[in-house]
């Protein structure tokens, strides 16, 4: 793949049910836009065409279609595997995709395009911090999308159990740190208490975008 953007698809998962935010996350406010228009302005940047995947349609009014999860109830497995499931069936399986959390207000374009760079003879290309993967910040070819049904259909809800059958390419954190110093792109907002502080980030004069 070649161009501005490296990949074909940016999937948003909206589909939780913001249990602990007491709230529809994709909607709620941050310096004057919403959750979903912040992650949506940092994809487009970097994906010829994004998806909203789950929950209730929240970036209509950018352009983005919404496609209903097609596994409810597998949290976050779920809406990647309709995700990667979309994607092989509209684009074909060596499509890219790359998936993104709707929670994830400071995502950085460098560092996305930074996944892009490891792909070839990957099946997924996930960054790896002290913490652990970040695995909804990640990209993934669409071909993979049965082995993560296949853990849906086995009650396996983790999404890295699938990653044993796949080709998976670690992003080590010195490289996520050349594009993203304070991996902000990771800091996703799952509580009041998240939100709040991610306001003192963008509040003017703190310095945050």
């Amino acid at each position: 793949m070649t161009g501005l953007r490296p990949f074909e698809l940016a999937a948003i998962l909206a589909g939780g049910r913001g249990a602990r935010m007491g709230a529809d996350k994709a909607r709620l406010d941050l310096g004057g836009e919403t959750l979903a228009e912040r992650v949506h302005r940092s994809v487009a940047a970097v994906a010829n065409r994004v998806i909203q995947v789950g929950g209730e349609s929240a970036l209509a009014h950018r352009g983005v279609g919404q496609i209903p999860d097609r596994y409810p109830g597998a949290n976050a497995l779920g809406g990647l595997a309709t995700a990667l499931g979309w994607a092989e069936e509209e684009l074909g399986a060596d499509a890219w995709v790359l998936v993104v959390a709707c929670d994830l207000p400071f995502l950085e374009p460098t560092l996305l395009r930074r996944l892009a760079a490891d792909r070839e003879g990957a099946d997924a290309v996930v960054p790896r911090t002290a913490l652990g993967y970040e695995p909804l910040c990640a990209a993934y070819r669409a071909g993979a999308a049965p082995a993560f049904a296949a853990e849906v259909a086995r009650g396996n809800l983790r999404i890295f159990a699938a990653y044993r059958t796949l080709r998976v390419r670690e992003v080590p954190e010195a490289d996520l740190r050349a594009a993203d110093p304070d991996l902000r792109s990771f800091l996703n907002l799952n509580r009041p208490a998240d939100l709040e502080a991610a306001r003192a980030l963008v509040a003017p004069g703190a310095g945050g975008s």
